[in-house]
């Protein structure tokens, strides 16, 4: 078994978020030969938004426009909900709006499904108060950067609470 079977094994056998969104990350660079079901199974498997985007991501190396439309279809549903159980989803927000997600994707994949995405994201993303944004970013490897330090992400915050 090769290092990428073994990434993709070790990526479903484990409950860990922060490590299989790690493999996942990893797998999306390799495109295992075998990939494509590997992606479609990694999207599945995912509730957040920003997993299942990266799951997209490396899939959308494999399929079709029409096949990544049937995604992306859902992923727009989940989106709109998003408000409603997640008012300021910003740090979700601000991965998907990353150089390593939709930037990326917009630009290789120039599909429909993507843009429709992104306005619904954008459109969301400006509903919330400005004291949500720009606090971190990812890279294009997808590494978190933070902006705004933790202690005044924090007080802001706070203060927004208090009104």
């Amino acid at each position: 078994m090769d290092e990428r079977n073994t990434l993709m094994e070790t990526y479903f056998n484990t409950k860990d978020i922060a490590k299989r969104n790690a493999l996942l990350k990893q797998l999306v660079f390799d495109l295992p030969e075998d990939g494509k079901d590997f992606f479609l199974k990694a999207y599945k498997k995912e509730r957040y938004l920003d997993m299942r985007l990266t799951a997209i991501r490396g899939y959308a190396a494999f399929a079709s426009e029409k096949e990544v439309a049937g995604l992306m279809k859902k992923m727009l549903e989940i989106l709109k909900k998003r408000p409603d159980s997640t008012p300021y989803n910003y740090e979700e927000y601000e991965i998907l709006r990353s150089a390593f997600l939709l930037p990326y994707l917009l630009e290789k994949y120039p599909y429909d499904c993507f843009k429709e995405f992104n306005e619904q994201l954008e459109k969301q993303y400006d509903a919330m108060p400005d004291v949500f944004k720009g606090i971190f970013t990812c890279n294009d490897k997808g590494e978190h950067t933070q902006l705004i330090p933790p202690a005044i992400v924090r007080k802001q915050i706070e203060a927004f609470r208090r009104g």
